[in-house]
């Protein structure tokens, strides 16, 4: 089987959304049986408390950024929506990959203004991001920010966390970090640089730690990121031939400029 992995895309009503065309033109080319999303496709900048009060902030609005999230899931899954009405009229076997979302902490920037502000309950949610129902038979199953999805003996997580604080893990060399301190298959996103670390247990079977970047738009950048995301790593990976002990028969880094050459 193949696993697809779709690193912190940021949806953002500032930036176009092409590229989730391009990439669900890819999906539909390479057909992963499994699709995990990392977190972070909902950038929602008009919940930042990074720059609140700031002149950059203003203008912002909760409504386009809920609108820049959808469209960006209708764009990336145009291609199979097509393809499985064409199925469908034909009798023929529609093309159904399990969807996981694995929220992250920007997405979490609902529950926050909700707990902090306790009169928008009701009026917003996680819901309006519209994960479980993105279109006719399509919708993510919601991994809840912080808690982990195991996949064929890989977990997958937003980003993992260490010691009683409860900080995310970080490092240069972050998939070296992950195997250390997790002993198992990992990987995550929050980070948006490319790390990728292999280990053998004991018992001989290998594992690996992977921080996947990010498919952000190539020109974003955001105030909470200034100066720094010339360092991020754009693009998507797929795991190959996934032996259901936390390994593969191979893995691809595959960059978002092949897959817009390609696929736009």
């Amino acid at each position: 089987m193949k696993l697809l992995i779709i690193p912190d895309p940021h949806a953002n009503p500032d930036y176009d959304n092409d590229r989730f065309k391009a990439l669900g033109k890819f999906i539909m080319h390479e057909q992963p049986e499994v699709i995990v999303c990392l977190g972070d496709l909902a950038d929602l900048p008009s919940l930042s408390s990074y720059d609140r009060g700031t002149k950059g902030f203003e203008g912002r609005r909760y409504q386009k950024d809920i609108e820049a999230t959808n469209q960006a899931q209708v764009l990336l899954f145009w291609a199979m929506a097509k393809y499985n009405e064409r199925q469908r009229r034909n009798g023929k076997k529609q093309y159904r990959p399990d969807l996981y979302m694995c929220l992250g902490n920007h997405e979490d920037r609902i529950t926050r203004a909700v707990n902090s502000q306790a009169e928008l309950e009701g009026t917003i949610g996680i819901e309006d991001l519209s994960y479980n129902d993105v279109g006719p038979g399509i919708g993510w199953t919601v991994i809840p920010f912080k808690e982990c999805l195991t996949v064929e003996g890989i977990t997958f997580s937003h980003y993992f966390t260490t010691g009683v604080s409860g900080r995310p893990i970080s490092s240069v060399h972050l998939g070296h970090t992950l195997i250390s301190k997790l002993h198992c298959s990992a990987v995550q996103g929050h980070s948006h640089l490319y790390n990728h670390a292999e280990h053998t247990r004991p018992d001989g079977q290998k594992i690996f730690g992977l921080s996947a970047g990010c498919y952000s738009h190539p020109d974003y950048s955001e105030s909470w990121c200034k100066d720094t995301e010339h360092q991020w790593w754009r693009g998507v990976v797929m795991l190959d031939g996934l032996d259901g002990e936390g390994y593969y028969d191979a893995v691809r880094a595959i960059t978002q400029r092949k897959i817009l050459k390609e696929f736009s």
